[in-house]
């Protein structure tokens, strides 16, 4: 016969592990183009941009998902940078920050992420080149833009 207790210790596993997919199945998911929020304070290259933007988004209740070109790093330190130091940054898990493979544009990827978690956008980029693929886009329903203002960071949230 089966122990009880090993029943019993099974079945909260089984409650804890549902929970868990539950939770994370519930976030509030956001897409946030990295390579061009990067840009948003007087157009020069700067990841405390990036940084203003996650913990606005966070405390409005998202859980960001950061993309980024591959040169992205070249752009903030004269040298590359994964999603590891990209992370510790921006003071997020390394889970979610993606950078682009060198050649290829993070734009498809954030479109595509976005797509499949039912996300909106941070970015002010139109992503024209890709409409065909993500007629979304071109629709701009669920496009986040944002800016900063002085010292001020503003996102078109409603």
């Amino acid at each position: 016969m089966t122990d009880p207790i090993l029943l019993a210790a099974l079945a909260a596993l089984g409650l804890l592990g549902l929970l868990f997919l539950r939770r994370r199945l519930r976030r509030r998911w956001i897409v946030v183009d990295g390579s061009n929020v990067m840009y948003w304070d007087q157009d020069v290259a700067d990841i405390r941009t990036v940084r203003r933007v996650v913990a606005q988004l966070r405390q409005a209740g998202f859980h960001p998902l950061i993309w980024f070109d591959a040169n992205a790093g070249y752009k903030l330190a004269d040298r590359y940078m994964g999603p590891n130091p990209l992370a510790r940054q921006l003071g997020i898990r390394a889970t979610q920050v993606r950078v682009a493979q060198k050649g290829t544009p993070a734009d498809p990827f954030v479109l595509s992420d976005a797509r499949r978690l039912k996300a909106p956008v941070v970015s002010n980029d139109r992503f024209r080149d890709w409409w065909d693929d993500f007629p979304e886009a071109e629709r701009g329903r669920q496009m986040i833009r944002g800016r900063v203002v002085g010292k001020h960071l503003k996102l078109d949230i409603s």
